[in-house]
């Protein structure tokens, strides 16, 4: 499995988790800022890939 696909699926995880927190009511900072690093970590990816 290759770079990209491991963070889409780390990104999706986090992405479940977020939901169970958001119907428990708790706080989502944590994994909000999580989300953001992969997102951005795929991004700069695929401008490599690009390239």
């Amino acid at each position: 499995m290759d770079k990209k696909d491991e963070l889409e699926k780390r990104l999706i995880n986090l992405k479940l988790e977020k939901r169970q927190l958001l119907l428990s009511g708790k706080n989502t900072n944590r994994i909000d800022e999580l989300i953001k690093e992969v997102e951005d970590e795929l991004k700069e990816n695929q401008y490599t890939e690009e390239n």
